[in-house]
């Protein structure tokens, strides 16, 4: 009797670099790892949505996109068990007959966080949504607007990141849905520990504003410059080395560079997933600043970048969201609200940096691993 097969949903190809591929790569080694074969699926939903490193623009061509699948394919394990559909309705890779007997012989399909809906996903009856970008996703079911407005419709269960949603003090609305709480993955079997480098930087590693800001109930939520704004003087006001790897419209990289801030690019910087894992090898710990609206709203999200460098063994400073609600955040995990804050927890790792370093590592293993949250979440789904 074969295996059980999961069909998941992403976003590799459309924006090939490092530490978009591991989050998508982390569940399906989580699903390998609970001995689920796995059929990888992404489909260009929007005319412009995929990168192409190669000419540095976003594009409907997916020549690029299909190279680079490809390849991380081969690499972690699920071969050629891939589908991408481009915007003229072609099924690369696999192809059309091998996905729909594979939608057909699944025992459910998860899509993470990409919202992506196209009619062959109801050949299979068991569907789940994992929404990774909270407040965005809610407000756009509830107005019907935006792309990120169809997908839950079509999905019997709806997993979010706002972990807090329902919660007196949580602004994100549910829409008339049912949202189960979710956290972000990582498999731990893929990242190296070690110490790092002499001097190595502290690292902030982010998308500077993607997309528009969203009004809900009177109140405008934002992105991540509305909150690295506040702690911008950093180097100024603490001395030492720290590094943003900031990409995204917007950034004001001569501005940032005069308050002392290594600014580089974070296309070329963490390309692929090698890149990735050598970028926070060599810092000494994350900075890890949230959107303004995962901040407001008091979601409880915590950020999947931020996994990678417990993993790795790397302290994380992680703006407060509520998170410290579901996880211990006195070692290994560090909340900040504002520069003082921020400031005394950075003081904090360099007094006891084993410690920290030990304990991120164990928080990673503990909370995050990849087969035990995705088991957890296919159990409340009732599919498993």
């Amino acid at each position: 009797m074969s295996p059980p097969l999961a069909v998941c949903v992403g976003g590799i190809g459309k924006l090939p670099y490092g530490g978009v591929t591991m989050y998508y790569v982390h569940h399906v080694l989580g699903l390998l790892e609970l001995g689920y074969r796995v059929h990888y699926v992404e489909r260009q939903n929007r005319d412009g949505e995929t990168y192409d490193p190669s000419v540095n623009a976003m594009t409907d061509r997916p020549d690029f996109a299909l190279g680079y699948l490809s390849t991380v394919a081969d690499r972690f394990g699920f071969g050629d068990h891939w589908s991408f559909i481009d915007r003229a309705g072609v099924c690369h890779g696999a192809g059309w007959g091998a996905l729909r007997a594979a939608l057909d012989d699944a025992d459910f399909v998860l899509t993470v966080a990409d919202p992506t809906w196209f009619d062959d996903l109801g050949r299979c009856e068991r569907r789940l949504f994992i929404d990774g970008d909270p407040l965005f996703t809610q407000v756009a079911f509830v107005t019907g607007e935006g792309s990120r407005a169809e997908p839950p419709h079509h999905y019997d269960t709806l997993f979010t990141y706002a972990v807090r949603i329902g919660t007196d003090d949580c602004l994100v609305p549910d829409g008339g849905r049912d949202w189960l709480p979710a956290r972000p993955v990582v498999a731990t079997s893929h990242w190296e520990c070690g110490p790092p480098p002499p001097g190595a930087p502290f690292a902030a590693l982010m998308h500077w504003a993607a997309g528009s800001e969203v009004c809900h109930d009177g109140r405008t939520f934002g992105h991540k410059d509305r909150e690295f704004a506040r702690i911008a003087r950093l180097p100024a006001q603490r001395g030492g080395d720290y590094l943003l790897a900031a990409s995204g419209r917007g950034v004001p990289r001569d501005a940032l560079a005069g308050d002392g801030w290594t600014v580089v690019n974070p296309l070329s910087r963490t390309a692929t997933p090698d890149d990735l894992a050598r970028f926070i090898a060599g810092s000494r710990a994350d900075i890890g600043v949230a959107k303004h609206a995962y901040v407001a709203s008091r979601s409880g999200w915590f950020s999947d970048r931020s996994t990678c460098f417990l993993a790795a063994g790397r302290p994380v400073l992680h703006q407060d969201t509520g998170y410290a609600d579901w996880l211990p955040a006195d070692a290994g995990v560090i909340p900040f609200d504002d520069l003082e804050s921020l400031i005394e927890g950075l003081d904090r790792v360099d007094r006891d940096y084993g410690r920290h370093a030990d304990a991120a590592r164990r928080l990673a293993e503990e909370h995050f691993e990849a087969r035990a949250v995705i088991a957890d979440m296919l159990a409340a789904a009732g599919v498993r």
